[in-house]
């Protein structure tokens, strides 16, 4: 473990070198001290050491300038390095908060783009309209005599698979009355019923017959329960 080097420890050290330099020799120019080498040379002027404090107070001062200035120059840099810290933290909030409006704004865009492509809402006099629309029509007068009670079948429900639905619609509308309409009549009801076998039969023929011919026998079926919700309104026939 490293041990942490103190002011006090610093101190110290500095006192101890200036000690040792109060006890060096200055030597001068004129005492200047010739040494032979085994190659014949010499070395002189103010021997090796080169500059050493005449005092001990010099040195502990110049020590002591060391130390002062070495503590300014850490404190300068931790400075700049808080300096730095603080810049890139407020660089960091700017970028979280332009990534944050980025994403707010994207979801603005997101929601404003989904209700313009969502249905608006229809009125009441819109699904009215199309209701009439959607709505099948009633038998028209060659399709059902209303006088008589007679229907007039498409030829191809006049095929004997469809024998049973047929008579017993053609009975059901032959003893029709004028009490036997709407939805909640026992003669709708009846003719609800028949129709439906009917259209599931129809389908099992879907491949097998001309699609003309099958339109026209689908709309036969859904105009006869359309009639049956309808109030039964006889046209008098003009006497000649």
């Amino acid at each position: 473990m490293k041990a942490k080097l103190t002011f006090a420890g610093v101190l110290a050290i500095v006192l101890a070198g200036a000690e040792w330099a109060a006890g060096q020799t200055y030597v001068t120019p004129s005492s200047e001290v010739t040494t032979a080498t085994a190659s014949g040379s010499y070395l002189g002027g103010y021997g090796y050491g080169g500059y050493h404090a005449s005092t001990a107070e010099e040195g502990y001062l110049s020590g002591l300038g060391y130390l002062t200035r070495s503590q300014g120059e850490a404190n300068y840099f931790h400075s700049l390095a808080a300096i730095n810290g603080q810049e890139a933290y407020s660089r960091y909030l700017q970028n979280r908060e332009r990534a944050t409006e980025t994403y707010f704004r994207m979801q603005q865009i997101n929601r404003a783009a989904r209700e313009a492509q969502r249905p608006q809402p229809l009125s009441y006099e819109r699904y009215v309209a199309l209701a009439r629309q959607q709505a099948p029509e009633q038998l028209r007068d060659g399709e059902y005599d209303r006088l008589v009670g007679r229907l007039n079948w498409p030829a191809l429900l006049m095929s004997d698979e469809f024998a049973a639905e047929r008579t017993a619609l053609d009975e059901a509308y032959a003893a029709r009355t004028p009490a036997d309409a709407g939805a909640a009549s026992a003669f709708h009801n009846n003719v609800y019923k028949l129709t439906q076998t009917l259209e599931a039969k129809l389908r099992n023929k879907v491949m097998l017959v001309g699609s003309a011919e099958y339109v026209a026998s689908k709309n036969f079926i859904q105009s006869l329960q359309y009639e049956s919700q309808q109030p039964l309104v006889v046209r008098a026939v003009a006497a000649k």
